[in-house]
């Protein structure tokens, strides 16, 4: 049984008794209201993100922006609904956090290899190598992050992000390839370029800041062992082809030298507008890419900080 509550029946203005009425006397009443029915019930829970007003209708579904008034002025909206912090920012900031831990891992296991290539005063370990190893030693603890190749941008990492090294790229999942500049993946039985790295090893050119000429892999004797060979449209490059007639996006990372600070850069999604081929330094065919960087992404800036 319901308990009984007392209630006293407060008509708004031009309703119920008339003027001139007695007052209604006191009743008993218990509320009984059909299971669907009664008022809309304001969510009162709180957590980060971008502001929304949220309810919950009589049947429990979402319904952003409802008001319990549903045709009053904008300012009684405002009061009766309830500011709400969506869970997405609590998502970016997981995956940073995920991002941050795994270059701190890496930062701690280079420190120890150093020292320990001091202490036994080996040199064939430092540089290079000794980034290789440090990361490779990470990736058999499984430290390393989105280990799953993907199109476009990476969890927790954002364009104007920063790496020291190299092997960094590979650690957080933004470029596998400790030495390939083109990064690519199979998707529906397609080859699909993934990022490219403009490491300078290479004759690129960058025609503005949201415009830049890449050229292709293979038959660079500054690369790779040998004599200097025509570029062939497969692996890297055909992948680049592909992003082209399908339309995908593609990973930027900008190599950066100051006098003091040394890196690469996330630049952020470029689309593959153009390709062609053309005779290269060693007058061997190369292939040259045409990327723009997509609107409505942050502007890259560098500076010696």
């Amino acid at each position: 049984m319901r308990p009984r509550v007392g209630a006293v029946r407060d008509f708004p203005k031009g309703c119920g008794p008339k003027k001139n009425d007695p007052l209604l006397p006191r009743v008993e009443a218990v509320r009984d209201f059909p299971q669907g029915c009664g008022r809309l019930v304001v969510s009162s829970l709180k957590s980060s993100g971008a502001d929304h007003a949220i309810c919950f209708d009589n049947f429990g579904k979402h319904a952003k922006g409802k008001s319990l008034i549903p045709f009053g002025k904008d300012k009684e909206r405002e009061h009766r609904t309830v500011s709400h912090k969506l869970s997405v920012v609590n998502v970016v900031d997981k995956d940073c956090n995920k991002v941050n831990k795994a270059l701190a891992a890496f930062e701690e296991i280079l420190s120890e290899m150093d020292r320990e290539c001091d202490a036994n005063n080996s040199s064939k370990q430092k540089g290079w190598n000794l980034y290789i190893e440090a990361a490779m030693y990470l990736k058999k603890q499984d430290k390393w992050i989105n280990t799953r190749k993907r199109i476009g941008h990476i969890p927790g990492v954002k364009v104007g992000d920063k790496f020291r090294y190299r092997a960094e790229l590979a650690i957080v999942g933004l470029h596998s390839q400790f030495q390939s500049g083109i990064d690519y993946m199979k998707n529906d039985g397609k080859t699909l370029a993934t990022s490219v790295v403009e490491s300078g090893r290479y004759d690129n050119a960058t025609e503005s800041p949201d415009v830049m000429t890449y050229t292709g892999q293979g038959g660079n004797p500054m690369v790779t062992k040998g004599k200097p060979k025509d570029q062939k449209p497969e692996r890297g490059n055909l992948a680049l082809m592909n992003s082209k007639e399908a339309r995908t996006p593609v990973r930027v990372i900008r190599s950066y030298k100051f006098s003091k600070e040394s890196g690469y850069v996330y630049d952020g999604l470029y689309m593959v507008d153009d390709f062609w081929q053309e005779r290269g330094d060693f007058h061997k065919l190369v292939y040259k890419f045409l990327l723009s960087r997509m609107s409505e992404q942050p502007k890259l800036t560098l500076c010696n900080s």
